[in-house]
C-alpha cells in the first residue's frame, strides 16, 4: 500500500469547488474529488492547528477521560502514527512547511524515518536579511503580528520571484522530487503538509488577478482574530482580504495538481491511497463568519486579539466555533478508484489514525477515539453518528486573562456550545434557520440542549466531571 497525505492549513470547507462554490477556481482538487470518497459532514476535533495534528498523530485526547487536546508536544512515551507504521516496515516520510509543527520543537516529526522542512514559512525565525526595510503603510491595530515578528515575515518572502519561491509551490516540488526518487518503493507512507492557504495571505500576482484585479486599497494579508470593523477595516478591504485568501487557496490547489501530474508521469497514480483535509476553516466576513477575521472563538475588548501580537488582559467575549471554522473538507481516493462518491457520514480528525492503519492492514489500538472509515467506504453499515464532537483548550496568555475552554457538539440542524470554564452560558444555534449563526436559542429549545449536552459529556468525561447537566 502507498498511502499520500496532504493536509493543507486553514482550508475552508467552502472553498473547494466540490463543496459547492462557484467562484473558487480549484479544478484540480475538483478532479480529485470526482474519484474520490467526498465526506460531507467532516468537523474539526481539538482546535486548532497543533491540537488537530495531535488528534491525528495519537488518535486521542491527551490523557485518559479527556477527549481533546491542547498545544502541547508529542511527548516521548506517546506513539504517534507514523512510529506504529513504522514498526510494521512501512517506509514513513514527512515533508512539510510547518514551522509551528517541527521548527518550533513541537515534535510532530516523531516516528517517522525521514523528514525535511522547507523552512520560513509565516514569522519562521530562519533567514536574516538586514537589507530588508521593516515597513509597513498600516497602523498596527490593523497587523496581527508585532514588528519583529512581521520583520521575519517580510524577510522570509523577500528572495521570491517565481511561483516555486513561494512556500506551498516549494513544498511539493520537494515531494514531486521526492516520489521520483522513492516510487518504486513497495509500501511507504508520505504525509505532505503545508501552511497555507493559513495567513499571511501573500499569493503571486496572477491569483489575485482573478478574484480581485485592479485593487488599489490597504493590503490587510494578516489581520487580528475578531471582529474587523471595530478595528477599522472597512468591508472593501475585507473584499480584498477574501481575494487574497481565495488566491491562497488556488495556489494550493495548483500544487495539488503538479503532484497528481508527477504520481501519473512516474506510473503509480492507480496504485496511491490520497488524503487530503485540512485542520480548520478561517473567517473573512462570509455569511456566518458573525463580522469576524482569522480564527476567533474570543475576543478581547478591543474586539480582537493579537492586535500587533498583543495578548487579551481582563475577561473576554466568547462564542463558538463557527461552521467557517468548524467544518472541514475530507477526500479519500482508494487506489484505483475512478469514480466519486458522497458519504454523509459525520467524520472526524482523530478518524484518520485507524483509517490509515487499516490501510497497511494494521489493527488499531482499543485506546484510540475513532474508528476507520474504511468500512464506510466499503459500504458496511455502521453505527449512526448524531453528533460531532469538537473542543477548543485555551489557556491564559496574560495574568488577568481567564482561561477558554470551549466544548461543542454539532450536526448539520444544531450547534451546541457549553464552556466548562464558565465564561459564558450554553449556546445553542440552529444552523438550518440561521445562517449567520448569531442567535441564541437554546431556552427555546431546553430538549435539543439537554440531549446534546449529555452527549458531550459523554464524550469528555474528564472536562465535565463536577459539572450538572444545566437542563
Amino acid at each position: 500500500m502507498k498511502v499520500i497525505f496532504l493536509m493543507a492549513d486553514s482550508f475552508r470547507r467552502d472553498h473547494a469547488g466540490a463543496y459547492g462554490n462557484p467562484r473558487i477556481h480549484t479544478p484540480n482538487l475538483d478532479r480529485l474529488a470526482a474519484t474520490s470518497h467526498v465526506f460531507d459532514r467532516c468537523y474539526v476535533g481539538s482546535f486548532p492547528t497543533g491540537p488537530n495534528r495531535r488528534d491525528i498523530a495519537v488518535g486521542k485526547g491527551h490523557k485518559p477521560g479527556h477527549a481533546f487536546n491542547p498545544w502541547i508536544n508529542i511527548a516521548p512515551d506517546e506513539v504517534p502514527l507514523a512510529q506504529r507504521l513504522t514498526a510494521a516496515r512501512v517506509h514513513t516520510s514527512m515533508i512539510t512547511d510547518v514551522a509551528n509543527g517541527v521548527a518550533r520543537d513541537r515534535n510532530m516529526h516523531k516516528g517517522f524515518q525521514y523528514y525535511t522542512v522547507n523552512r520560513g514559512q509565516e514569522g519562521d525565525t530562519y533567514f536574516a536579511d538586514s537589507s530588508v526595510p521593516n515597513e509597513t503603510e498600516l497602523p498596527p491595530e490593523v497587523i496581527r503580528y508585532n514588528m519583529g515578528h512581521h520583520h521575519h515575515v517580510l524577510m522570509n518572502r523577500a528572495r521570491r520571484v517565481f511561483e516555486e519561491d513561494y512556500f506551498a509551490p516549494g513544498t511539493y516540488k520537494i515531494a514531486c522530487n521526492w516520489l521520483e526518487k522513492n516510487y518504486r518503493l513497495d509500501n511507504f507512507f508520505l504525509w505532505l503538509e503545508c501552511f497555507d492557504p493559513h495567513e499571511p495571505w501573500d499569493p503571486p500576482q496572477w491569483y489575485l488577478d482573478r478574484y480581485d484585479p485592479g485593487y488599489k486599497g490597504r493590503v490587510i494579508e494578516f489581520p487580528p482574530y475578531g471582529y474587523y470593523k471595530r478595528l477599522g477595516i472597512t468591508d472593501r478591504e475585507i473584499q480584498h482580504t477574501q481575494a487574497r485568501y481565495m488566491g491562497e487557496c488556488s495556489m494550493v490547489d495548483n500544487c495539488i495538481g503538479r503532484l497528481m501530474l508527477t504520481l501519473d508521469r512516474v506510473g503509480i497514480l492507480d496504485e496511491v491511497a490520497i488524503i487530503f483535509t485540512s485542520d480548520h476553516g478561517i473567517c473573512a466576513g462570509y455569511l456566518g463568519d458573525a463580522g469576524c477575521a482569522g480564527k476567533p472563538h474570543f475576543v478581547g475588548k478591543e474586539g480582537a486579539w493579537l492586535i500587533a501580537g498583543t495578548r487579551p488582559e481582563g475577561e473576554v467575549e466568547c462564542f463558538p466555533l463557527r461552521t467557517g471554522i468548524s467544518r472541514i473538507p475530507l477526500f479519500i481516493k482508494m487506489p484505483g478508484q475512478t469514480k466519486g462518491k458522497r458519504v454523509g457520514r459525520i467524520a472526524q480528525p482523530w478518524d484518520l489514525h485507524p483509517t490509515v492503519l487499516d490501510l497497511f492492514g494494521q489493527k488499531a489500538p482499543s485506546d484510540l477515539q475513532g474508528e476507520s472509515l474504511l468500512p464506510v467506504i466499503k459500504g458496511r453499515k455502521a453505527a449512526p453518528r448524531p453528533y460531532a464532537f469538537v473542543g477548543a483548550i485555551q489557556k491564559p496568555m496574560t495574568k488577568t486573562m481567564p482561561p477558554v475552554d470551549l466544548r461543542q457538539a454539532m450536526n448539520e440542524e444544531w450547534m451546541y456550545s457549553f464552556w466548562t470554564s464558565g465564561n459564558r452560558g450554553p449556546n445553542l444555534v440552529n444552523l438550518l434557520k440561521d445562517p449567520k449563526q448569531e442567535t441564541n436559542v437554546a431556552r427555546k429549545h431546553p430538549d435539543v440542549c439537554r440531549k446534546m449536552h449529555a452527549a458531550l459529556s459523554r464524550f469528555d468525561a474528564g472536562s465535565f466531571e463536577g459539572i450538572k447537566n444545566p437542563w
